[in-house]
């Protein structure tokens, strides 16, 4: 069976949105591993692979945008509700992966010493994060939404288009 583009670019964005949440709880996410004498044992957050793994994440997000305007040609028109609604998802997640960095890059500048424990400077980092996030989830709205109607009407045609062949018979 062969897939269509909406697929293919739901498929890539749930992959996506995986690689953002994994980042995302292994700083945030509290650990049992994290607490004292533990975190002698297990190695901490690598933020330095987060720093980098997210400009990764932010990159393939984009180029999600890229894909769907080369192959938007390829596309039914029922799929371009959906693809509309992909492009402003695609920015927000990179916005959110570069404030997700940002934080990051914060707290390992804490280890090495080469940033001093400002709490307003963290708690802006993080508000600026926390509204990235947000923006992320509305957008994730309207692709869920198209993404529905799509399901919707793809489900139908089938089913009509059983109901017709079993009339066949």
């Amino acid at each position: 069976m062969q897939k269509n583009l909406s697929e293919a670019v739901f498929e890539n964005l749930k992959e996506l949105l995986k690689a953002k949440n994994a980042a995302h709880e292994s700083m945030f996410k509290f650990s049992w591993k994290k607490l004292w004498p533990f975190n002698l044992i297990w190695p901490q957050v690598d933020y330095i692979r987060i720093q980098r793994f997210m400009g990764e994440v932010k990159e393939q997000a984009l180029s999600q945008k890229k894909f769907i305007q080369s192959n938007r040609g390829q596309a039914t028109s029922d799929e371009i509700e959906f693809l509309n609604a992909v492009p402003a998802y695609v920015e927000a997640l990179a916005v959110s992966c570069e404030k997700l960095a940002r934080v990051a890059e914060f707290k390992q500048g804490i280890l090495e010493k080469t940033q001093k424990r400002d709490v307003f400077a963290f708690n802006n980092i993080l508000k600026d994060y926390e509204t990235a996030q947000a923006e992320l989830t509305r957008a994730g709205a309207f692709v869920q939404v198209a993404w529905g109607k799509l399901n919707l009407k793809n489900a139908a045609e089938k089913s009509e288009a059983n109901s017709n062949a079993s009339a066949a018979d």
